[in-house]
């Protein structure tokens, strides 16, 4: 997932992995955009059969810009990232300033080999936003309904906007079962448009959509 090193400079060079504590109160956002990249990594990489290239993988930039363009504004994307360690590796460091460059704010985590640091920090998350960000709008880039569902079912409760972003194949049936209630599944490729090639997916299109041409 990282990109290559830009030297042995330490992690403190890239400023706070997330915002710090301050006198003054942030600015509430509309729109919580919460990104589980290595997730979507993972994804990527089972459609193209190998460790994704430069070219399969997501474009934050154009990400944000979707997110802005569909979601209440204004939109504050948050990628959330295991570090494995207290200093960030040097392969991190160019992903790390990419994301930042695209406009995404980064929470850098750490914890013990036994914990599933991404899925807790999104949890984390999704809690403080429910308790502390009333009515604004929820967007979770992740397939993995096993961890995040359960979480997202207060948030539809409220009668809030609620969307999970993925692949559409490898989209958990646990977040299929809260269409009913109101989540929308928005696809990365077909939807956001966040990636600079085509994809090569076997994906069934529904037949009133068929462009036979295709196969002339």
């Amino acid at each position: 997932m990282g990109e290559p090193g830009v030297g042995n400079r330490p992690a403190s060079a890239l400023g706070p992995a997330y915002p710090p504590r301050m006198n003054s109160v942030r600015q509430p956002a509309a729109t919580y955009v919460l990104i589980d990249a290595e997730n979507i990594d993972w994804a990527v990489s089972n459609i193209v059969g190998r460790r994704p290239e430069p070219l399969d993988r997501v474009q934050f930039d154009r990400l944000v810009t979707f997110c802005e363009s569909y979601f209440p504004t204004p939109v504050r994307c948050i990628v959330v990232l295991n570090a494995k360690g207290e200093q960030l590796p040097d392969a991190m460091i160019g992903f790390v300033r990419a994301l930042k460059s695209a406009g995404c704010e980064v929470a850098l985590l750490h914890g013990r080999p036994d914990q599933k640091v991404v899925d807790l920090g999104v949890l984390k998350l999704l809690e403080s936003i429910q308790t502390q960000r009333p009515k604004a709008s929820v967007a979770l880039a992740s397939h993995d309904g096993a961890d995040f569902a359960e979480a997202l079912k207060p948030l539809l409760d409220e009668g809030r906007q609620v969307a999970v972003m993925g692949l559409r194949e490898y989209v958990s049936q646990r977040f299929r079962e809260l269409v009913p209630a109101g989540l929308k599944i928005l696809d990365l490729e077909l939807n956001a448009r966040v990636f600079q090639r085509p994809l090569p997916r076997m994906l069934p299109v529904n037949v009133d959509e068929f462009d036979p041409t295709l196969f002339l």
